[in-house]
């Protein structure tokens, strides 16, 4: 009994991190997420200026290069290839400003 409750505790410790580390970074399709916004300062001379607000993402350089980007309704697509061949899709929403960062590795 004492084994059971001390897995079930450990279960529940480990998943109440993983919920944290959720809010902190989410992996979509192969882009990792950050909840951090990037300030971006914008001038077009003394009297335009602007800040504008980016969410940073990250993309893992052994995706290989950018072939071509596809928009739809439900966002947009970047397609990479890599050296090995392989295409791969990383799905954006289009509607949100980005800044990517093109870092990680493939394990």
């Amino acid at each position: 009994m004492k084994i059971r409750f001390r897995v079930l505790t450990s279960v529940i410790a480990l998943s109440i991190c993983l919920t944290g580390l959720a809010f902190a970074y989410q992996i979509n399709f192969g882009a990792l997420m950050e909840d951090t916004v990037f300030e971006e300062n914008v001038s077009f001379g003394a009297m335009r200026r602007s800040t504008l607000s980016r969410r940073p993402i990250q993309i893992p350089k052994a995706y290989g290069r950018l072939i071509t980007i596809t928009t739809s309704n439900a966002g947009t697509t970047l397609w990479f290839e890599s050296q090995e061949g392989l295409i791969r899709n990383v799905n954006l929403d289009g509607a949100v400003p980005l800044v990517i960062e093109r870092r990680g590795e493939l394990n």
